[in-house]
């Protein structure tokens, strides 16, 4: 069904600025110009057969956890950061511990991570942005050759698929329709980027859940430009909980205003990382736990800037004046494990 909306209004009074259609296998409905409880409606039908698991995997627990929030020390906000993780030789990941913790999976047009099916099962709601629907049709097979491909496919069925669907292919977009997924044609924006839509789609169903944890895929590798966009959405949404996150790196905004304490899962993550100023410079950068610490000093492209930097401690501190990205490299299998 095709159901043409003109400014839609959501719950919390947002209003869709654009045009949308929306491709849904359950009921079509009139949204022009009436409340947004009509979309919640329309939604109910996949939204109500999502699985909430009362234990939601630490894997999920925050990438990063700037967790369970803040708290002040003296007059500073201290933003905690945790990823939860362990290598398994076969998708590259195992989870421990559970959590009820949730996050949304948003899958972009690049290549599939090994371990995006540990990720895909333990979402609460997972998302792909245009062309990223032929990724998780054409890639998780092969991420799973023991099993039947077509039931595979079943499986990893996306809740949602959004963007301007000039990438998406016909089959594999009716054949995610088939199976119940609902689909949003925002061809008529082109201000925005397909990852940015898939953005507001989270902020807009997702408005009263915080805070919002969101695990992208896809997002680093691939055109430059499309990388250097992908990191501007984390510093257009910085009260979302964005990381980005490849086979060899995961990055995220630290933002600025906060004491961050970061702590490293040394089984996963490192040894060597980055603090990278985009966008702005830093006049005063101090951190802890690392091998070449800062202090007090200024980072800006075309000067100073913080990479192959080494982990000297399972617990960072990053304490700047401005935002900076955080990243630290995943490791493979056989690389020593943690700091001595």
């Amino acid at each position: 069904m095709v159901v043409a909306m003109s400014s839609i209004r959501h719950c919390c009074s947002s209003l869709w600025r654009r045009k949308a259609i929306i491709w849904t296998p359950h009921r079509s409905f009139v949204a022009a110009g009436k409340q947004g409880n009509k979309l919640q409606s329309s939604l109910s039908a996949w939204n109500s057969t999502r699985s909430f698991s009362a234990t939601v995997n630490t894997f999920a627990k925050n990438f990063p956890e700037r967790v369970s929030g803040t708290r002040r020390e003296g007059m500073v906000d201290k933003m905690l950061h945790r990823t939860s993780f362990s290598l398994k030789s076969d998708l590259g990941v195992t989870v421990a511990d559970g959590s009820d913790d949730a996050f949304v999976l948003v899958v972009l047009n690049y290549n599939v991570p090994k371990f995006v099916p540990v990720l895909w099962n333990q979402a609460r709601l997972r998302i792909c942005a245009d062309g990223g629907a032929n990724r998780i049709y054409d890639e998780i097979p092969a991420l799973l050759p023991e099993e039947d491909a077509d039931s595979v496919r079943e499986r990893y069925k996306p809740d949602v698929i959004k963007g301007d669907l000039d990438s998406i292919r016909p089959a594999v977009r009716d054949f995610y329709l088939s199976l119940g997924t609902v689909v949003i044609d925002e061809s008529e924006d082109q201000d925005t980027t397909d990852f940015e839509k898939c953005i507001a789609y989270i902020k807009d169903v997702d408005s009263n859940t915080a805070p919002r944890k969101v695990v992208v895929v896809g997002a680093l590798g691939g055109r430059f430009d499309h990388v250097l966009a992908h990191i501007n959405v984390l510093y257009k949404y910085p009260r979302l909980r964005i990381t980005l996150l490849s086979d060899d790196s995961l990055l995220y905004l630290l933002p600025q205003g906060f004491s961050h304490e970061i702590r490293i899962n040394c089984a996963v993550e490192g040894p060597h990382c980055g603090l990278i100023p985009f966008g702005t410079s830093s006049e005063s950068t101090t951190t802890t736990g690392l091998r070449w610490n800062l202090n007090e000093s200024g980072m800006a492209f075309g000067s100073l800037i913080s990479t192959s930097n080494l982990l000297d401690d399972d617990v960072v501190t990053v304490v700047s004046d401005s935002p900076l990205i955080w990243t630290i490299a995943i490791r493979q299998s056989g690389e020593d494990i943690c700091p001595t």
